[in-house]
């Protein structure tokens, strides 16, 4: 009993002389366990949270959508349903129009593309959730706008807007439908985020009346009885439309953008956040595992004392293994307390940037208990491994310090040879470096790995960067100053809402424009596109095309480096292009074998180019959607905007650049969430270089009394630590840039591409990112010694230099 209350009075001494040591090992282990359940659990909330949201509002199974300019009769649709085969199946129908318009907010600088959402006052499917307001009201005309907008822009949840065509219409709530919990895309196959399109919701008299379509719907929704066949339902539907000669698309709630965004977003966050966890968890492994060991090695010399004294060798290795414990205990608590605060951070952030109407957060227990049960046993191994060592030596050998105590490496000898400038103690950081290759290279290792992790956060910002400046560029290359008008339906190229706005006083040049919807097929690969019919080789811009002959453009197609890439294709191979064509029953889907003429740089798979020289076999001569204008001369182009949002017939007009802009506002609240991980592998490279620093005074106690005693000032002495540490900062960071460039790649141009389709770049690493690196890993790094300062001018020369051979 006197034994063990010795060794636990010894091992209680020790968490007191050593309890900021002990913490801040117990903080890099928290750190690294506690941020791997973070980010590893969110995937479980998120999904959870998207599954109740989707319910809690009954988020249609099928959507059936008339093709583009085509309405029908209120209840038509609704009949086309009952006379399917799957009828019986069908639990709920709810018919909507949804037409784009341009949406301006009285009093504010807001003038945004957007779409009007008809639908009824009490619906059944795809109900609205107001989260502020009041919402409808049966026989109102009041609208709801998108929350997502509204938040944006910070709008009241009362007052009132304007659309197309200049009219005025009150709103009375902020709120969300299923198809609307995040702004994918705009009208016309354009892409945006809230910042640049408004959803408006209204009571569907409402919506016939602002689109001058009385008792016209153009959608239908449906909700099927659990079990049944959603794919034969949607395949009825679109032949029903067929017969009637109503062209039409079925889309199921899987293939719906929002709902499939929202599920595989989350699977391929995981990955990455995976990658993100993982290195982080890998870095403070290698930390706690080379600390633990660096601490137990300083007691190696205690430990050979108290076997020449005789007692057990087990006894003697219950002190370090304590030690161990006390690591493995408070850093698995510490680690609860860290996955909290940065789930809740996270959760934080995941609320803004997705507003959904139910969130979910548990603390991802399973999780943690997988990196904690990592957690509590590296300590373990840290210490079991040199005590195992330190016991198994005769009690001479263990007692041996210093330079007595290391082996050395064979790079040990070449050091002699070489003749470095200024005195003998000038090659000694170099020399600890190299005389233990174990020590050095797992304390690199962790500081590479935070380092890595760091440069992989950084590279996916900097990819996204580059890829939208050069999409700028791209776009900007002649007429930047122009905008896009898209009309509500597709026109005659000589009606009159196309001279209205070419005509305009305002507008300068003009050149008109055909966009549709089409799907390009190779070898078993589908990717849809938004087409572009226009004068390539004329018009106010045209794109830059790469590996065909300017004479292919007027025989076939112009595609995205990135959809080339998915289709496996190149210039001069063939394709087959599924697009819709005139007749004069209105249009159908056809089949069209089409040459690759080309591809563009842009980062947008869907975007293509064809020729309006085609545009005959299209059915689509001399038709147009959309119309490129830019300002007359001391029109400014805000001006030119709002004088074409009075024009009757224009859904929309938005700036060349309105598409990468929306992407950087989507890019700041990505950033937040990235922020966190970066936040966090800079505290961890810190603690870990404090600790190695901290840990290397230990060990060096005698050798420094040694120089204080021949007269060697302190500040020489720090100045030794502080460049032996920014040699190992150096070759961790070397090996973290490597790592993490690796890691972008592999992150941006694979999972990110997995994720998100349609949006294809780069991966880039810019010169900013290795400078932080090198700040962090080096600078930081070397500069750890100087907190030791104080330490080193307290010491007691004489009782350090008291050591018995």
């Amino acid at each position: 009993m006197a034994i063990r209350g010795l060794l636990l009075r010894w091992t209680l001494r020790d968490l007191r002389g050593r309890w900021v040591l002990v913490a801040a090992i117990a903080l890099v282990l928290a750190l690294g366990t506690g941020t791997y359940a973070a980010l590893l659990g969110s995937s479980d909330w998120r999904r959870v949270s998207n599954d109740r949201s989707f319910e809690l509002l009954l988020m249609h199974d099928v959507r059936v959508t008339l093709s583009e300019g085509l309405t029908a009769d209120a209840g038509a649709l609704a009949a086309v349903l009952g006379r399917i085969p799957q009828a019986g199946q069908v639990e709920a129908v709810e018919e909507r129009l949804v037409v784009p318009t341009l949406v301006s907010v009285p009093g504010r600088d807001v003038l945004v593309p957007g779409r009007i959402v008809g639908m009824p006052v009490d619906a059944t499917v795809d109900r609205l959730h107001v989260s502020s307001g009041r919402g409808f009201a049966q026989g109102d005309p009041a609208v709801v706008l998108e929350r997502t907008f509204a938040d944006y822009y910070e709008l009241p949840d009362a007052g009132t807007l304007e659309v197309a065509g200049g009219r005025t219409v009150s709103y009375s709530g902020h709120g969300q439908v299923p198809e609307y919990f995040a702004i994918a895309g705009g009208s016309g196959g354009s892409f945006t985020t809230e910042a640049g399109f408004a959803v408006v919701f209204a009571p569907l008299a409402t919506a016939q009346q602002l689109a001058g379509a009385p008792g016209q719907v153009n959608e239908v929704v449906l909700r099927l009885a659990p079990g049944a066949d959603v794919g034969a339902t949607a395949t009825a539907v679109e032949e029903e439309l067929a017969a009637e000669e109503l062209a039409g698309t079925a889309v199921v709630k899987a293939d719906e953008i929002v709902y499939r965004t929202l599920y595989e977003d989350i699977e391929g966050d995981e990955q990455f956040w995976r990658i993100i966890a993982g290195l982080l968890l890998a870095g403070a492994a290698f930390a706690t595992f080379n600390l633990t060991t660096r601490v137990v090695e300083a007691q190696r010399r205690e430990i050979g004392i108290g076997m020449a004294l005789g007692l057990p060798r087990w006894r003697m290795a219950v002190r370090p293994l304590a030690l161990g414990v006390q690591i493995a205990v408070l850093g698995v608590l510490l680690g609860v307390g860290v996955g909290v605060i940065t789930g809740r951070l996270f959760g934080g952030l995941f609320r803004t940037l997705l507003p959904l109407p139910v969130w979910v957060q548990a603390f991802p227990y399973d999780t943690y208990l997988q990196a904690a049960a990592l957690g509590f046993v590296l300590p373990l191994l840290g210490v079991a491994w040199p005590t195992w060592r330190a016991v198994r030596v005769e009690p001479v050998e263990a007692i041996r310090v210093g330079h007595l105590a290391a082996k050395g490496s064979r790079l040990t000898p070449l050091l002699r040879r070489v003749s470095l400038p200024g005195r003998s103690y000038h090659q000694m950081p170099l020399r600890n470096v190299v005389r233990t290759p174990r020590r050095t290279a797992l304390t690199a290792l962790g500081i590479g790995a935070a380092i890595a992790t760091l440069v992989a956060v950084f590279g996916i910002l900097d990819s996204f960067t580059s890829t939208l400046d050069d999409f700028d560029a791209e776009t900007t290359r002649s007429a930047p100053d122009r905008v896009t008008v898209q009309f509500a339906d597709v026109l005659p190229e000589a009606s009159p809402q196309v001279a209205a706005v070419t005509g305009a006083d305002e507008v300068g040049e003009s050149a008109t424009t055909l966009v549709l919807e089409a799907t390009a097929r190779s070898d078993g690969a589908v990717v849809p596109l938004v087409l572009s019919v226009r004068d390539i080789d004329g018009g106010l811009w045209q794109p830059s095309i790469s590996g065909g002959e300017p004479a292919d453009t007027a025989t076939g197609i112009v595609l995205s480096e990135v959809a080339a890439r998915d289709l496996g294709v190149a210039p001069g191979d063939r394709i087959m292009l599924e697009h819709p064509q005139r007749t004069a029953q209105g249009a159908t889907q056809v089949t069209t074998p089409i040459v690759v003429a080309g591809t563009h740089p842009g980062p947008i798979r869907a975007v293509s180019y064809l020729d309006r020289s085609q545009a005959d076999a299209f059915g689509a001569a001399g038709l147009v959607n959309s119309v490129e204008a830019t300002p007359a001369d001391g029109v400014s182009r805000d001006e030119l905007t709002r004088a074409l949002f009075d024009v009757p017939g224009v859904a929309s007009v938005q700036a060349a650049t309105a598409l990468t802009d929306s992407f950087r506002g989507a890019l700041d609240a990505f950033t937040g969430i990235l922020g966190i991980a970066a936040a966090i592998t800079l505290l961890l490279a810190l603690l870990i270089a404090f600790n190695a620093t901290s840990i290397a005074t230990d060990e060096r106690a005698r050798e420094h009394a040694t120089m204080f005693a021949f007269g060697l000032p302190r500040r020489v002495v720090v100045a030794m630590g502080m460049t032996e540490n920014a040699v190992i900062g150096f070759l961790g960071t070397v090996i973290g840039v490597v790592l993490g460039f690796l890691l972008t790649r592999y992150t941006v141009e694979v999972q990110l591409h997995r994720t998100l389709p349609e949006f294809g770049m780069p991966a880039t690493v810019s010169l900013g990112t290795v400078v932080v690196a090198l700040a962090v890993g080096v600078g930081a790094v070397a500069l750890t010694p100087l907190l030791t300062v104080r330490r080193l001018g307290h010491m007691d020369i004489p009782a350090t230099l008291r050591v018995v051979e």
